[in-house]
């Protein structure tokens, strides 16, 4: 049996935990709603940019953006967080990633400094980036992308990016996009009217070229804004369980200390109790010891 003070001491604490708990729980909700009210990554332009790669391939664009060259090998991004209390979210995406690599040829590139160390940990050899910011700013997107483009330019078949995303408070879904080749190759048509008389400059190719970064960039900052929605939202979930857990902790506690708390309260009735029997027949026998003296 624990000591009454011991079991005290640890209620007091579970309650100055379940205070923090509740504050970086409050903390990361504010953050999600914070980060939502942003300016999303317009879809539109997405749309636009579509329609004039399709525009691009009608005009006989030969180009490896568009087809998979089997026997190369693939390369894979994994999108991690640097964010406290994500641990099994990086975990299952690491594992996930690892999963995809069919060829020990195969390149894995992660994002983020704890997803950095799983992989160091595990002895893996893989290239790195810095993990994505609470900004998603244009200028790390560009540093990935220019990286994976060179990549796939050389020697690569394909380009896999491994991302949580953000499909609501409660659910975030450890997704894999395939950024290159192009997804839209086959099944997108141009409108035909907008080809008549339709001129490329400066060169097809260059044209071809600045329309897939635009492209490759918008996506990645399209995963990279649903990432850091998972994050928040897992980072909450994280602590509503640990408050959960916390609160079964505290009631356990809490019994096992006010049941000793009783169970003294009880032996310390009994001993008055039975103090006060002894006491009462011990005046008995003395009372009748001086009777029969007095007889």
């Amino acid at each position: 049996m624990r000591p009454l003070g011991e079991l005290k001491e640890d209620l007091e604490v579970s309650k100055g935990l379940g205070d923090i708990i509740d504050v970086l729980k409050t903390a990361a909700l504010i953050q999600l709603r914070a980060f939502q009210k942003r300016e999303k990554p317009d879809q539109e332009y997405l749309k636009e940019i579509n329609e004039q790669i399709s525009l691009i391939r009608t005009k006989g664009a030969h180009h490896p953006y568009f087809f998979d060259r089997k026997g190369l090998p693939s390369l894979i991004v994994i999108v991690t967080s640097d964010e406290g209390f994500l641990g099994e979210l990086n975990t299952l995406l690491i594992n996930a990633g690892l999963d995809l690599r069919k060829d020990p040829a195969d390149e894995i590139v992660v994002l983020g400094e704890r997803g950095t160390r799983y992989l160091e940990d595990m002895d893996e050899v893989f290239s790195s980036f810095p993990g994505i910011s609470d900004g998603v700013n244009y200028k790390e997107v560009r540093g990935v992308r220019d990286y994976l483009l060179s990549g796939y330019h050389k020697k690569f078949s394909k380009v896999l990016v491994l991302y949580p995303q953000f499909v609501s408070l409660t659910v975030q879904s450890v997704t894999t996009y395939q950024l290159f080749p192009y997804p839209l190759a086959q099944g997108h048509k141009a409108k035909s009217t907008v080809l008549e008389g339709m001129s490329v400059e400066p060169t097809l190719p260059r044209a071809l070229e600045m329309l897939m970064q635009l492209w490759a960039g918008f996506m990645l900052l399209d995963l990279f804004w649903s990432a850091k929605q998972s994050e928040f939202a897992a980072r909450i979930m994280h602590l509503e369980q640990s408050t959960q857990e916390l609160g079964s902790l505290k009631r356990k506690l809490a019994l096992e200390y006010f049941g000793q708390v009783h169970a003294i309260k009880d032996k310390v009735i009994r001993e008055i109790s039975s103090t006060k029997v002894m006491l009462e027949h011990r005046n008995k026998i003395i009372e009748e010891e001086l009777s029969y003296g007095r007889a």
